[in-house]
């Protein structure tokens, strides 16, 4: 489901795809409001046939006024539609010229309107290619290893993204009824009745985020101020045109792209519905309803921070070394207090995996976040692995009352050999029963091979 009950668009829709890359495009990024009665009327016009959108309705349903709104009285919806109208011109007719279709809200009403262009011109570069290329030699030596990464993996995030938005959407098969009643995760994350969308991570946020060296608090994202406050404090002007052409991009790797893939054709034993998200294009609304699979961590999906106050596993920098770990808040037993691979190409990699309640407590999120990629590759392979069930059930219960217990997280380590990971095993998990966050704790090592 979309914004307040609206019924989602598929993702292959053509018109949705260019509402998506205008949502994305520096003209929205910081307008919140804009992103969502853009996103709401275009869901009421593309999926319901909207004939006509109130202002009432877009107050209470887009901005969240309270259900005594009156236009007559504040006039933000119009004010807001008329900043709207203005940033879609600027859109088509810069970063948005080479789109096959022009979208448009007419005068006198709501409803969005999109039409065939006469031509297709290919839109000039926001930042001329030599600008990019004069900007790598001197920043190399100023900013070390971080850039030189930065510039051998965006190749990957190219070729990535290409795959990644595609953004299918599976149409349910019939589901293996047993699989369905026996599997403690699966069977949660896509229970009858609920959209499950796997969140790609935002790649080009992680590569603006390692090359300043700094880390993105939830509540920048939110307000879309994450690419110009971190940017604006570069002093190097080409550097600076550089960093704000990548943070435009809607990229994701290629090793988060290919797990999602996984996912999305292990959803389809359960005849699930399941979409294909981009961290950039969620709210929070969202969160309070459906299932999600959060694909990597906090770096690339910035919404992991609503749920990290339930965690007991911390992930951290080593700001000496540039490296991530996970701390532990509350160590059990002989559980260590933090858990940090060895300095050394070929050592272990770390990842959290939990199973929490969505924020309205009426489904499920299930985060995969690992301190690297391959972290993340090995959660994804064990939690798909056809032993992990039986690991998993022994984990959750039956508890005092029971009944097995609903949310868990664990902790992964796995060895991380020439780029891919072997023998991931569960050193430690917290147990967590109901929706309440007070946590028993079990310190385990279950080797699934």
């Amino acid at each position: 489901m979309g914004q307040e009950g609206q019924v989602d668009v598929p993702a292959e829709h053509e018109c949705w795809q260019i509402v998506q890359r205008i949502v994305g495009s520096r003209y929205l990024v910081k307008a919140p409001q804009l992103r969502e009665i853009l996103l709401y009327i275009s869901r009421r016009s593309l999926s319901e046939g909207a004939a006509t959108i109130s202002e009432q309705e877009i107050g209470c349903k887009a901005l969240g006024r309270r259900a005594d709104f009156n236009p007559n009285e504040d006039n933000i919806v119009r004010v807001q539609v008329r900043h709207l109208r203005r940033k879609l011109e600027e859109y088509f007719a810069s970063e948005g010229a080479g789109e096959p279709l022009l979208m448009t809200i007419p005068k006198g009403g709501y409803v969005p309107r999109f039409e065939q262009r006469a031509d297709c011109a290919t839109p000039e570069p926001a930042v001329p290619p030599q600008a990019v290329g004069d900007a790598c030699a001197p920043s190399a030596a100023r900013l070390g290893w971080r850039l030189v990464m930065l510039g051998a993996g965006l190749a990957v995030l190219a070729f990535s993204a290409a795959l990644a938005w595609k953004r299918p959407v599976l149409r349910p098969v019939p589901a293996d009824a047993q699989a369905s009643r026996t599997d403690p995760l699966w069977s949660r994350i896509f229970a009858p009745g609920h959209t499950t969308n796997v969140v790609l991570a935002d790649s080009c946020l992680v590569a603006v985020q390692d090359v300043l060296d700094a880390d993105i608090p939830l509540s920048d994202y939110l307000t879309g101020a994450y690419p110009e406050k971190l940017i604006q404090s570069v002093s190097d002007p080409k550097l600076r045109a550089a960093l704000a052409l990548i943070a435009s991009r809607q990229y994701t790797s290629l090793g988060d792209a290919a797990l999602a893939s996984k996912v999305m054709e292990f959803s389809r034993r359960y005849a699930a519905q399941t979409n294909i998200r981009y961290a950039r294009f969620l709210s929070v609304r969202e969160f309070k309803t459906g299932n999600f699979i959060l694909v990597g961590s906090r770096r690339g999906i910035p919404w992991e921070q609503l749920f990290e106050s339930q965690l007991n596993f911390a992930m951290e920098e080593d700001r000496a070394r540039h490296t991530y770990f996970f701390l532990n808040k509350s160590p059990k037993g002989d559980e260590p207090a933090t858990y940090q691979p060895l300095d050394t190409k070929e050592g272990d990699t770390y990842a959290d995996i939990a199973l929490l309640p969505n924020l309205g407590g009426t489904g499920y999120v299930l985060i995969l976040s690992g301190i690297d990629m391959a972290g993340t590759e090995a959660a994804g392979e064990l939690v798909s692995s056809p032993e992990f069930s039986d690991v998993l059930n022994k984990m959750l219960g039956p508890g005092s009352g029971g009944e097995p217990a609903q949310y868990i997280e664990m902790l992964m380590q796995a060895k991380a050999v020439a780029g891919t990971t072997q023998a991931p095993k569960i050193v430690a998990y917290r147990v967590l029963p109901g929706i309440s966050i007070s946590s028993t704790s079990t310190k385990g090592g279950a080797d699934i091979d």
